[in-house]
């Protein structure tokens, strides 16, 4: 399972709940996820619905035993709930530390 929240610049937030898979490779893990979940546009893109679903994927190289560097790409969509369905994109680098 996997639960979160993200929020914009523009105020837009999204609060999301579903479920994540871990897969390792030697040194290199893959980590797909789907999330439905709840977004207010605030003052930033209006993606049509309140209710939108966060496919996303990670892509991470084991540095040390604590400490991965990576690279994820997501999508959210409503699903052609609403009457426009114009999606958005993001790609981010991410650094995760275990403590």
């Amino acid at each position: 399972p996997i639960s979160g929240a993200m929020i914009t610049g523009d105020s837009a937030t999204y609060v999301y709940t579903g479920v994540q898979a871990q897969y390792k490779v030697g040194k290199l893990n893959v980590t797909p996820s789907f999330t439905p979940g709840l977004y207010g546009s605030g003052n930033g893109k209006d993606l049509g619905h309140i209710v939108e679903f966060k496919s996303e994927v990670q892509l991470s190289l084991d540095l040390s035993t604590n400490t991965e560097f990576g690279f994820s790409y997501n999508h959210i969509s409503n699903a052609s709930l609403g009457d426009k369905n114009p999606g958005a994109n993001s790609y981010m680098f991410n650094f995760l530390k275990k403590f």
